[in-house]
């Protein structure tokens, strides 16, 4: 059984770290995590087992011998901060009695139960040093440790789940959001660059309380300033450019692609109800085949009359309505 321990302790032996414990462990977990298919926190607990040497040598590190058990268990041998051996808590004197115990009579249960308390020790040793070891904590509980209090810094932590990113915090940190952080922001998302034209306008319908009307005393023209039915409100929309994309690619923004209804939402989100905007696709030719008519779509691969000489030809997005 000693030598299928000794074996078996190879497998981890690239991945040893003699000197530091924490990180022999936390490499451990990351290895036998995989292996076993199970959570760090459950091999920490079930498959681990550490133990302090039975002897007054001093180690050549923190790590001692690293073998597997009958019971399929990983022992790991730590000679520092432990009860026993050269660098033990205890007195000297309980170590070479229990080593007496040993080589006269084969007896371990005192070493057994002292293990006990050491194998509890070095856990929360392990647990307290990757709590502030940002990388060890992401690794050991599979979630960015700092996600949480980012997004509460930057004040979305109650928003929707499209602002809820860690990365794009400081776009989102500000009282006011500007389109110039909205321009970085889509561009970094979907990966193509993207260009917003602020205060291009648009006509707005009017409140029949507010125009005038003829031959209506309530209506006169210094109490209802309004003549027809619309008006262009200038400050309350603006134009998002995306492209040049490929042509391939450009299939992704429209109505039925994957980006369409998640692009409109965002931008949605981030602007509120207050501004309104369209979206054009600047969709590259450069590469583009003519299509046989009936196999492509009017307006983005196929053109009446003779090909589009443009490099590129823009082709505005129908508005997403939820």
């Amino acid at each position: 059984m000693a030598n299928t321990g000794r074996a078996a302790g190879m497998d981890l032996k690239p991945h040893y770290s003699r000197h530091i414990f924490f990180q022999q462990v936390r490499v451990m977990l990351q290895k036998l995590s995989r292996q076993k298919k199970l959570p760090p926190e459950q091999i920490l607990e079930d498959h681990l087992r550490f133990i302090s040497p039975l002897s007054l040598n001093a180690g050549e590190g923190e790590i001692g011998e690293i073998c597997l058990t009958q019971d399929q268990q990983w022992q790991v041998e730590v000679f520092a901060s432990g009860l026993t051996g050269a660098m033990g808590a205890l007195p000297t004197a309980y170590t070479e009695w229990l080593i007496g115990r040993y080589y006269r009579y084969g007896d371990t249960a005192g070493k057994a139960f002292l293990d006990i308390f050491n194998h509890r020790l070095h856990s929360l040793r392990f647990l307290s040093w990757q709590k502030y070891h940002y990388y060890a904590a992401g690794e050991f509980t599979g979630s960015p440790p700092l996600s949480q209090a980012i997004r509460a810094l930057a004040g979305v932590l109650q928003q929707s789940t499209v602002f809820q990113q860690e990365k794009f915090a400081g776009l989102l940190v500000h009282p006011v959001r500007s389109l110039v952080n909205l321009e970085i922001w889509l561009q970094q998302h979907f990966a193509v660059p993207a260009r917003i034209i602020p205060f291009t306008g648009s006509w707005k319908r009017v409140d029949r309380t507010l125009c005038c009307r003829l031959g209506d005393p309530q209506q006169s023209l210094g109490a209802a300033p309004m003549l027809g039915p619309v008006y262009r409100d200038i400050q309350s929309n603006f134009n998002l450019t995306l492209g040049p994309v490929k042509h391939d690619d450009a299939s992704l923004f429209l109505p039925e692609g994957r980006y369409y209804n998640q692009l409109w939402q965002q931008i949605r989100d981030y602007v509120g109800i207050g501004l309104d905007f369209e979206i054009d696709l600047l969709i590259d030719n450069a590469q583009s085949t003519t299509a046989v008519l009936g196999l492509g779509i009017l307006g983005l691969d196929i053109c009446l009359a003779q090909r589009y000489p443009a490099v590129c030809h823009k082709v505005r997005l129908p508005v997403f309505n939820r």
